[in-house]
């Protein structure tokens, strides 16, 4: 500091080696100078009033903001394409849901309908068979042919299981019972009917449409299968002989036969059996017979393409005879197969 004494400057201190900025004022009677040293500015730093080039970190502040800036730019985008696509997941799923409930409906109100049709069907012929003799009518009578129509418009609307509820009712009522069935069931679709462990001794099934139908375990012994359409229906363990309930017959059971044990009692006095099941002209290609009881069965003209014959039982020669109760001679005779088919290549066992 310097102290103004007329026209000569009195230093009051070493000057400064930063360039002097001479600030004077008054104080009391004195006037008071003072240097001080002017701030630099150089390439890195600003001025306290701010002038000068801007700072390393001002730069990477604009530039942050900057990137800044841009990430929102690309942010609202993918954002929106974001949204877009998970309203259209919620959507389809939605979709999905809605598609699964409506064909879970349509399936109730298709087995409602199914039923009903059964249902209505057994209350017909029941009113049929009370009321107008269905029992002892004669084919073509009026209410002979009612019973038909009715059972071909009403199989067409069931299901696998619920035909073979019906054949079973029918059976039961012995309107179906070879070899003179109240009803003559020709050509009607029991496809994918559902026979597994039914007893349907010498049931008239013959010309039918079985493909596919479930006879597993079940006792269609002798029954009349000539013609029908057995393409990869499931027979295995079934019996297709004359012996009741024979569960894959064996020797012991063959030298055992009595009356009782054969159910295809319905031949002419002293004739033999027509053997149990009859398949003649059947197709059974690539039908299942694994531990089916052919004992007596008519397979001639069948068509065996593919059928798996395996444990199957047959009998190369008649069975023994037996009396029935009436002293009528019956007797089983030997297994009948197409021209030319070896049943033993395929893996079938002679009871013989």
């Amino acid at each position: 500091m310097i102290i103004v004494e007329g026209r000569r400057l009195v230093p009051l201190s070493k000057p400064s080696t930063l360039r002097p900025v001479i600030a004077c004022g008054q104080r009391g009677q004195h006037v008071l100078c003072e240097r001080k040293p002017k701030p630099m500015t150089d390439n890195n730093h600003k001025t306290a009033n701010g002038d000068g080039e801007k700072t390393v970190w001002d730069k990477l502040a604009v530039i942050f903001q900057g990137l800044a800036a841009f990430g929102t730019v690309i942010a609202i985008p993918i954002t929106v394409g974001y949204s877009v696509y998970q309203f259209k997941e919620q959507q389809a799923a939605s979709a999905s849901q809605l598609k699964e409930q409506q064909a879970a409906s349509t399936s109730q109100t298709l087995d409602q309908q199914r039923q009903d049709s059964l249902d209505n069907y057994l209350n017909e012929m029941s009113n049929l068979d009370l009321n107008y003799k269905l029992s002892d009518s004669t084919e073509h009578s009026s209410v002979n042919a009612i019973a038909v129509a009715q059972t071909d418009t009403t199989v067409r609307n069931l299901d696998g299981a619920r035909k073979g509820i019906l054949i079973r009712y029918l059976w039961e009522a012995d309107l179906i019972t070879a070899p003179n069935p109240v009803i003559t069931l020709f050509e009607i679709d029991l496809s994918k009917a559902v026979f597994a462990g039914a007893n349907l001794s010498q049931v008239d099934l013959s010309t039918n449409h079985l493909f596919e139908a479930d006879f597993a375990a079940a006792n269609p012994n002798g029954a009349d299968l000539i013609g029908a359409d057995l393409r990869d229906a499931d027979l295995r363990n079934a019996n297709l002989s004359c012996i009741k309930n024979s569960q894959g017959i064996s020797a012991s059971i063959v030298e055992t036969l009595t009356p009782a044990n054969v159910a295809c009692t319905y031949a002419p006095s002293g004739a033999d059996l027509p053997g149990g099941a009859n398949l003649s002209g059947a197709n059974l290609t690539g039908a299942d017979l694994r531990g089916t009881d052919l004992l007596g069965a008519d397979l001639n003209g069948a068509d065996l393409s593919g059928a798996d014959l395996k444990g199957a039982t047959y009998n190369s020669e008649a069975l023994p005879p037996v009396k029935d109760p009436q002293g009528n001679t019956l007797t089983v005779g030997p297994t009948q197969w197409p021209s030319g088919f070896n049943p033993k290549l395929e893996g079938a066992i002679d009871v013989n």
